[in-house]
């Protein structure tokens, strides 16, 4: 007795098979990359603090660099969060990054910056290079 259900397979091309998953995962690609480009494009100006909201300086004070830092030569990168009212004048100051001691020098004279007035609070990241060497 033989099962004629036994005799009938399906086959599968390996080459049809590679096609369809081909293309899927094209469109997952697609989909992926078009994703990354719109969350960058919405995340990296606000990263770096540029915005078009951005305000111009009027007074920037330069920080004093910390004599045991200097006589050592150490530098280094603060990265701060600056409140501006809309007079201009310096609300609040956020650490964002950076050595402490310099983060200390650096908020002390962001503090004291003014800026051009504006009709709203805002936000902006500054960052501040202390180079060993330099006045």
């Amino acid at each position: 007795m033989s099962n004629p259900a036994l005799g009938h397979y399906v086959t599968i091309k390996p080459s049809s098979l590679n096609q369809s998953s081909g293309v899927r995962r094209g469109i997952r690609i697609f989909f992926l990359t078009i994703t990354c480009l719109l969350l960058a494009a919405t995340t990296l100006p606000a990263l770096h603090g540029q915005t078009p909201n951005d305000r111009k300086v009027l007074v920037r004070v330069q920080p004093k660099y910390p004599e045991y830092l200097r006589i050592h030569e150490i530098g280094g990168a603060v990265r701060l969060l600056v409140e501006i009212t809309p007079h201009g004048t310096v609300k609040s100051v956020t650490p964002v990054g950076g050595n402490p001691i310099l983060v200390e020098a650096a908020t002390d004279a962001v503090k004291q910056w003014k800026y051009e007035p504006a009709d709203t609070t805002n936000k902006v990241e500054v960052k501040i290079d202390f180079v060993p060497g330099q006045k």
